[in-house]
């Protein structure tokens, strides 16, 4: 068993970046108990490039 007050999501980048940048605010809105300070994210990225890079998946989140 999992520690219920913990959410753990791993992120990739490409079309999913724009998908949660336009339905994640609403979504997280609409349910206050879903608190994103108890979340755990983690970036899936393949590529060794830093955030600054136009190819950086957790670079890609961060400006949107």
């Amino acid at each position: 068993g999992g520690d219920a007050s913990r959410f753990s999501l791993g992120l990739s980048g490409g079309s999913l970046v724009e998908l949660l940048a336009r339905e994640l605010p609403p979504a997280l809105s609409a349910t206050p108990a879903a608190d994103p300070a108890r979340w755990l994210v983690a970036f899936c990225d393949e590529r060794l490039v830093p955030l600054e890079h136009p190819e950086s998946n957790g670079g890609a989140y961060r400006v949107s």
